[in-house]
C-alpha cells in the first residue's frame, strides 16, 4: 500500500501565508491563506516575479529578505510594515527560507507571511505576564525587607539609605532601568542574613568579640542559602553573597578577587561602607561623617573597591548633592526611560 501526501491540501490548511518561488524568484505556489492576505487569487500570482508583488524599495537590494536569505543560508524574519498591500492589514511578518536540491543547489524560496497584529497581541501579552511577575518578586522582596526591619530597626535603615546611594551610583554609571531595579532589590535584602545572628550581638554597644565577628560574618552566605532558590531574572543571590568580597581579595565570605566580583555587588560594597560609616552604628557609637567615608574610598580606590564605581560614589557626594534624605539628585534618573508596560513594586518606602 502506497501512502501519498497531498502537500498541497496540507499547505491550505496552513493559517499563515505560504508562497514558492524558483531560483528566478518567479511564484509556483500560493496557498489559500496567501491569497486571502494578498487580496488576489493564485491565479493572478503565479508565473510571475515576487517583486511584482513585494513591491517594496527593499527589492532587488542587499537588504531584500530573500536576497539575505539566498546569500547567508540562514531564515530571515522581516517586518514588512508598509512594503506589501495586504488586504485589510496594516502590518505583517514574513520569514523567507532559501530552498537546496539534494546536490545542496538553490532551487528556490519559501515564504510565510503572518499578520503582525497577532504578534503585537502575544507580545502585549507577554509584557503584562511580566509586569504580573514583577509585582511578585517585589512583593516577595518587600516582604523579606519588612521581616528584617521588624527585627533590627538600625538594619532596616541601613539598607534604605544603602538602596538609594546603590540607584545613584548605577544611574551615574549608565545602567539600563532594568538593570538598576536588580541593584535595588539586592540593596533592600543585602543584610538579610543577619536575621539569624542573635539580637544581643547586633545592637550589644561596644566593640565585638572575635567570636562574635565571626557570627556577623556568616550573614552573606545564610542570605544566599535563603535567595539561591527563587528565579529571579536579575543575580540577587550573587549581589547578595558577594557584597563583603574586595578587589584584592581580603573580604569575606568566599575571597574573591577584582573581576570574580559582580558589578552589582561592587557598587553594593561601596554604598554599604559609605552608609555605615556615615551613620551610627551600636558597635561604635557616632558616626564618623561623609568626609571620613570618602577619605576610606579614596585611599582604598582600585585597591579594596572597584575605581570607577569609587569615583562615581565620590562625584554624587562632592559635585552632585547627592543626600541620603532627599530625592534632588533622582532627577538625572529620570534620563533612563522606564519600558512600556512594566513595573516594579520596589521592597520599601525610601526616605
Amino acid at each position: 500500500m502506497t501512502f501519498q501526501i497531498d502537500w498541497e491540501q496540507i499547505f491550505n490548511n496552513f493559517s499563515d501565508g505560504l508562497m514558492v518561488t524558483d531560483s528566478e524568484f518567479t511564484i509556483r505556489f500560493v496557498n489559500t491563506a496567501f491569497e486571502r492576505l494578498i487580496g488576489r487569487d493564485s491565479a493572478a500570482l503565479i508565473g510571475r516575479k515576487c517583486h511584482e508583488v513585494f513591491c517594496g524599495a527593499r527589492c532587488g537590494t542587499p537588504q531584500c529578505p530573500l536576497v539575505r536569505a539566498q546569500t547567508q543560508g540562514d531564515p530571515q524574519l522581516f517586518d514588512g510594515y508598509g512594503h506589501c498591500k495586504l488586504a485589510n492589514h496594516t502590518s505583517w511578518i514574513l520569514t523567507a527560507t532559501a530552498l537546496y536540491d539534494a546536490r545542496g543547489e538553490f532551487v528556490g524560496m519559501l515564504e510565510k507571511i503572518g499578520d503582525a497584529q497577532i504578534l503585537h497581541r502575544l507580545q502585549s501579552e507577554l509584557c503584562t505576564s511580566q509586569e504580573q511577575m514583577r509585582k511578585t518578586m517585589g512583593a516577595i522582596i518587600q516582604a523579606m525587607s519588612m521581616t528584617i526591619e521588624k527585627r533590627d530597626p538600625y538594619t532596616a535603615g541601613h539598607q534604605r539609605r544603602v538602596t538609594k546611594l546603590c540607584r545613584a551610583i548605577a544611574t551615574e554609571l549608565g545602567f539600563s532601568w532594568d538593570r538598576i531595579q536588580g541593584l535595588r532589590m539586592a540593596a533592600a535584602i543585602h543584610d538579610l542574613g543577619k536575621i539569624l545572628v542573635p539580637a544581643a550581638i547586633l545592637n550589644r554597644p561596644g566593640p565585638m568579640s572575635t567570636h562574635e565577628m565571626g557570627i556577623i560574618r556568616m550573614h552573606p552566605e545564610t542570605a544566599f542559602d535563603i535567595l539561591k532558590g527563587i528565579q529571579f531574572p536579575w543575580p540577587l543571590a550573587e549581589t547578595v553573597y558577594q557584597h563583603h568580597e574586595r578587589l584584592d581579595g581580603s573580604g569575606y565570605p568566599q575571597g574573591l578577587k577584582g573581576d570574580q566580583i559582580l558589578l552589582e555587588a561592587r557598587i553594593l560594597a561601596v554604598a554599604d561602607v559609605v552608609e555605615s560609616m556615615a551613620f551610627f552604628r551600636p558597635y561604635r557609637g557616632e558616626p564618623l561623617g561623609l568626609a571620613e567615608a570618602i577619605t576610606e574610598l579614596r585611599q582604598q580606590r582600585g585597591i579594596l573597591y572597584d575605581a570607577r564605581v569609587v569615583d562615581a560614589c565620590i562625584v554624587l557626594l562632592t559635585e552632585k548633592g547627592f543626600d541620603f534624605e532627599t530625592k534632588t539628585w533622582q532627577r538625572r534618573e529620570q534620563e533612563n526611560k522606564k519600558p512600556v508596560g512594566v513595573s516594579v513594586v520596589l521592597p520599601a518606602k525610601e526616605g
